[in-house]
């Protein structure tokens, strides 16, 4: 019986030492389309003058355009009045006011931060550009890895949206 047990025992820590070799590899090969990728998407940024699309095999991202209002990663953007550079500045500072933020990048069109969740410290990619023809700023915001996210994302764009309409 003992034997058995130590058989069982060998043969998960061979599948863990096989999966954790396996990750290593798909990190130092950035292998972007595996949800086991922990590193920042290549796929961040402006492109053709909007943000990327949601994640396509997994639902763990929000997105406010590029995509039909019915789709289950569609959110809505966030809405100003005023001037473009203001709103930005004012989301830039909403942003920085949150413990789990860290900017990557920031401008008078766009803003990139990474929020770390509390417990187990995964990172996630929030983006925002201005569209001050209508008013509204876009925004993505995405896990890097597992497969769902439990709302965290758009929980997180609906808590900027709110802070945001609350700052003066």
């Amino acid at each position: 019986m003992l034997a058995i047990f130590r058989i069982l025992g060998l043969a998960i820590l061979v599948i863990l030492i096989v999966f954790a070799v396996w990750v290593v590899i798909v990190n130092i090969t950035r292998r972007e389309s595996s949800m086991w990728f922990g590193g920042r998407p290549s796929t961040l940024g402006v492109k053709e003058g909007k943000l990327g699309g949601p994640k396509t095999r997994t639902p763990n991202s929000v997105v406010s355009e590029g995509i039909e209002p019915t789709h289950p990663a569609y959110i809505a953007p966030i809405t100003f009045t005023g001037d473009a550079r203001t709103a930005m500045a004012k989301l830039l500072t909403v942003i920085q006011s949150m413990s789990d933020a860290t900017i990557i990048e920031a401008n008078e069109t766009y803003v990139c931060a990474e929020f770390r969740t509390p417990k187990m410290r995964y990172v996630d990619d929030f983006e925002a550009r201005v569209d001050a023809s209508a008013n509204v700023i876009h925004v993505r915001s995405a896990s890097r890895l597992g497969k769902k996210d439990f709302n965290v994302n758009r929980n997180r764009v609906e808590a900027i949206r709110k802070r945001f309409a609350e700052a003066s």
